[in-house]
């Protein structure tokens, strides 16, 4: 059974994005799973690492803090990816 920290998020943001993001942690290649024709990326983070990131979010006093408003609880599901199949 699966408890709520082992949730994986798959997130799709646009790829401008997920370079800040990568310039700000120096994510590894582990987190992506692939960029789209539109030039968004899907990658996913476990609910450990989304709860690390959004601590970047909570106060305007870092360089992290705008580009870790999506780890939010209220704004992740915003950016939630979900594979259409046809």
């Amino acid at each position: 059974m699966k408890t709520k920290s082992d949730k994986i998020y798959t997130l799709r943001i646009p790829r401008a994005q997920y370079d800040r993001l990568g310039s700000s942690f120096d994510l590894d290649d582990t987190y992506f799973d692939k960029l789209l024709e539109d030039d968004h990326v899907v990658f996913h983070v476990s609910e450990n690492q989304r709860k690390h990131f959004s601590t970047y979010a909570k106060s305007n006093t870092n360089h992290r803090y705008w580009i870790c408003q999506m780890f939010l609880p209220r704004n992740i599901t915003k950016y939630e990816y979900i594979e259409e199949t046809i």
